[in-house]
């Protein structure tokens, strides 16, 4: 899933950030996962326009469910006290993609 994501059209003003896709998978409940896909992008557009962009994206997970996850970002700001508001353009937003998915007989979802 973190190629689609990776894959999936970006909004003009956003480009790729420096770092690659993380994944992080853990146990749920009767065999389920729960999974974070974070990664970051370069933005010259509001925060909340990246935001929309990724929660209509309809990104299918490994389970074959689309808009089965929750997105939010993170604003890296460098100035000391610095503000992002929606309206702002940060420059880098860490995306965290947050989903569940049946882990069948994956040992990280036991």
């Amino acid at each position: 899933m973190a190629d689609r994501v990776v894959e999936h059209p970006r909004l003009p003003g956003t480009t790729s950030g420096q770092f690659d896709p993380q994944v992080k998978v853990r146990g749920g409940d009767s065999g389920d996962c729960w999974y974070t896909i974070r990664f970051t992008l370069d933005v010259d557009v509001p925060v909340e326009q990246v935001l929309s962009h990724y929660r209509q994206a309809k990104i299918e997970d490994p389970d074959g469910q689309r808009d089965d996850y929750e997105v939010s970002a993170w604003a890296l700001v460098d100035e000391p006290g610095g503000e992002t508001t929606e309206d702002s353009a940060p420059g880098t937003l860490i995306i965290d993609l947050d989903g569940t998915l049946n882990g069948g007989l994956d040992p990280r979802c036991l």
